[in-house]
């Protein structure tokens, strides 16, 4: 009988450990605004501009800093203009985050810096850059109790050189990814969509070293969302002409970033959008994105060619297997409503 009781009360300090989520994640404290930091590359898809609006105007998040992020080796950004062309893509980021804070009434509120321009040239040397040092002077101001939320969609580049410089800043941060390709509990797509070059994942491949850094090497808590999921946050464009470009100038802005390239087909990935499904959409009590399915799995190897290897097991990481859309979209649409109409007034 004692032997059952020891038993028991093991498992019941091990469940409390997970619960508190020490690894792989830190449990928010209830009713209070979650810290996030933006990093993405806001020069590249029109994606991230639609999460960044959405991020701004929720009212449970707490906006720490922007990061303009590269869209790795090439020089030149999308639909960069005439007065761009002498900036690198990290800097054109942070021109379209200021664009974004003053549309929704928020300019220089919010503290926005450049990450690296371009990818980092090994996995043990960072890419000292201002959007780094943001990323380590906001995560000492967080705690494990209160963490920082580093929402990434685009390459982990600010964020692995920010660890590179400063280890110390995991045990205050959760890395919530939007990158990496499908695992196999996941949903794979049919394999002659993903060959060649194109198994490896477009953000993972924007700075493989990097992905190399916080994987194999680092121990930040890592909250993935594959491309199998983030993929799953799929818009229509006849919803983007009906619900968001009628919007004022928030709709005005967000639909015309989009591009020819993305106005090809009849749909339109919302794919940084799922960082604050995870993020800040939780439930009130036992705070939680409570509609998302995820897999506790040990972290894959990043080869040099950025493939997973899952020979050498690493630390537990969380890969999501599912998402909520419809509080999702449904959470976008109105707040881009009701800001319109504030605007208005």
């Amino acid at each position: 009988m004692k032997k059952i009781i020891l038993i028991l009360a093991a498992a019941l300090t091990a469940f409390s450990v997970f619960a508190q989520g020490q690894t792989p994640g830190v449990k928010r404290p209830q009713g209070k605004r979650v810290s996030v930091l933006v990093d993405n590359d806001l020069c590249g898809d029109g994606d991230g501009l639609f999460h960044l609006v959405h991020q701004l105007l929720c009212t449970s998040s707490d906006v720490r800093g922007i990061v303009g992020a590269h869209v790795g080796a090439r020089s030149q950004a999308w639909g960069q203009t005439a007065g761009e062309q002498q900036k690198n893509n990290a800097e054109i980021s942070v021109s379209r985050a200021s664009e974004i804070l003053e549309l929704v009434g928020q300019a220089g509120k919010v503290t926005v810096k450049p990450g690296a321009p371009g990818p980092m040239t090994d996995s043990k040397t960072p890419y000292v850059s201002e959007g780094a040092r943001l990323i380590i002077e906001e995560a000492k101001k967080a705690s494990a109790e209160k963490p920082l939320y580093l929402l990434f969609g685009g390459p982990l580049t600010d964020v692995a050189s920010a660890w590179l410089m400063d280890p110390s800043i995991s045990k205050n941060v959760i890395l919530v990814w939007i990158g990496g390709q499908e695992y196999d509990f996941g949903h794979p797509f049919p394999p002659q969509y993903f060959t060649g070059n194109n198994l490896v994942e477009y953000n993972l491949r924007l700075d493989v070293n990097a992905a190399k850094t916080v994987f194999n090497d680092s121990d930040l808590t890592i909250w993935q969302i594959p491309r199998d999921v983030y993929r799953q946050a799929l818009y229509s464009m006849a919803e983007l002409e009906d619900k968001i470009a009628p919007l004022g100038k928030i709709g005005e802005y967000l639909c015309s970033k989009l591009g020819v390239f993305a106005r090809m087909a009849d749909t339109y990935v919302l794919g940084d959008s799922p960082l604050l499904l995870i993020s800040t959409l939780t439930t009130t009590f036992e705070p939680g994105a409570a509609g998302c399915f995820y897999e506790v799995t040990p972290a894959p190897t990043i080869t040099d060619t950025g493939l997973y290897d899952f020979t050498k097991k690493g630390r537990d990481i969380i890969v999501y297997k599912s998402i909520d859309t419809r509080l999702l979209f449904g959470d976008m649409e109105s707040r881009f409503r009701i800001a319109a109409k504030s605007a208005i007034r």
